[in-house]
């Protein structure tokens, strides 16, 4: 489980693309292909340098119309789902 002070980054074996609003995303170990929405293509881009969860929130609240409250939970969902994928890892 991901708090505020959990730092994430990339995961050394994929591969990803920016496509217009969105980000396509190959993990090499597995060959499948992950596509983001604008959202989620943000937090990507946030995730060239490893961020913290809290960092990761403010520039989602910065750049979309969404309560931190609300921007919190949902990060924190879209950070588990790429952390089952295997596409983001814990640094701590």
């Amino acid at each position: 489980m991901f708090d505020a002070s959990s730092v994430v980054r990339r995961a050394p074996h994929q591969v990803s693309c920016n496509l217009n609003d969105e980000v396509a995303i190959l993990d090499l170990n597995k060959s499948l292909y992950f596509g983001l929405d604008a959202v989620g293509a943000h937090v990507w881009e946030a995730l060239q340098e490893p961020r913290s969860v809290a960092q990761l929130c403010a520039t989602v609240v910065d750049h979309f119309d969404v309560a931190p409250a609300v921007c919190q939970t949902d990060v924190v969902r879209f950070l588990e789902s790429l952390r089952e994928a295997g596409l983001i890892e814990t640094v701590r």
